[in-house]
């Protein structure tokens, strides 16, 4: 749809992508796998970031508090957004 209003596209971010268990690490597909790299490289556009579904973030936005809000994935993504 972009591409057929002719605004450029300068990348992709996949919202609730994984989930990353508190315990051991892990990242579950918990939507399915992701196929974001196949549709960037179909179109010819980076992926700037995966972001995960992160109950930290959902406590920070119920308290009013989600700019004070840190986790390990913002700082990636913010540093790609800087760069553009």
């Amino acid at each position: 749809m972009a591409k057929m209003m002719n605004i450029p596209i300068l990348g992709l971010v996949e919202n609730m992508s994984y989930y990353q268990c508190p315990d051991c690490g892990k990242q579950h597909s918990i939507f399915g796998e992701s196929h974001i790299e196949k549709v960037a490289e179909q179109n010819d556009i980076p992926v700037y970031a995966k972001l995960p579904v992160d109950p930290k973030l959902s406590a920070a936005c119920d308290k009013g508090m989600v700019e004070l809000f840190e986790g390990d994935w913002i700082d990636k993504i913010a540093d790609a957004m800087m760069k553009l």
